[in-house]
């Protein structure tokens, strides 16, 4: 079982990617919705939250304000870090056990794609064989945000501004895949790397 690390920085279209992936027969592991599952409603990580962070970052229903959280995480370094202490270490725990029991099943899948906003901030790669970075323009990701969140370009910005530069994930890359423009260009390049990945694990 080949391992790909698929990252990127927000509004480079890495979901649509890990998308694509899949209908080409990769297993696909969204870090993501790992986090949304271990956050809601009557999840224990959501009464740490609470904790740390205060009610005001809830909704009458009691489901967490993610989009008010966001803010103030993309704002503020020290509230992102307090947030990643509680919530990366149990998702972490999870991938690994996922790709443990793929690992150990009858049939494993050829590739497993682990899509990851903080792959490399996390150390996640060290899980993988390979690190896929989907790049796109600041302009493209801006634009891309703004419609997304429904957000003004000044906060798509500060998002950016908060990550990894994109520079530096696509030196720590093992392939890199342009998502600026047309989408069908992605996908050639996309199928081009995985099809190059299954010719080489039958090599070895």
């Amino acid at each position: 079982m080949k391992i790909i690390g698929l990252t990127g920085s927000a509004g480079t279209g890495k979901t649509s990617v890990a998308r694509y992936l899949k209908t080409l027969g990769a297993e696909v592991i969204e870090a993501d919705l790992i986090v949304k599952e271990f956050t809601a409603p009557g999840q224990p990580l959501l009464d740490k939250i609470r904790e740390v962070f205060g009610e005001e970052y809830f909704l009458p229903d009691g489901s967490l304000d993610r989009a008010k959280l966001r803010r103030l995480i993309f704002a503020d370094a020290a509230a992102r870090r307090r947030l990643e202490e509680i919530v990366h270490p149990p998702v972490l725990a999870a991938i690994e056990e996922k790709i443990r029991k793929l690992r150990e099943s009858p049939n494993p899948p050829r590739v497993l794609v682990i899509e990851a906003p903080l792959l490399l901030e996390t150390g996640l790669d060290r899980l993988v064989d390979e690190v896929w970075v989907v790049i796109a323009s600041q302009e493209a990701a801006v634009r891309r945000l703004m419609a997304r969140d429904r957000i003004p370009p000044e906060q798509a910005q500060a998002m950016l501004a908060a990550q990894m530069p994109q520079e530096e994930k696509v030196r720590r890359a093992h392939r890199v895949i342009d998502n600026t423009g047309d989408f069908n260009h992605t996908r050639e390049q996309v199928a081009y790397f995985y099809h190059k990945l299954l010719a080489e694990d039958e090599e070895e």
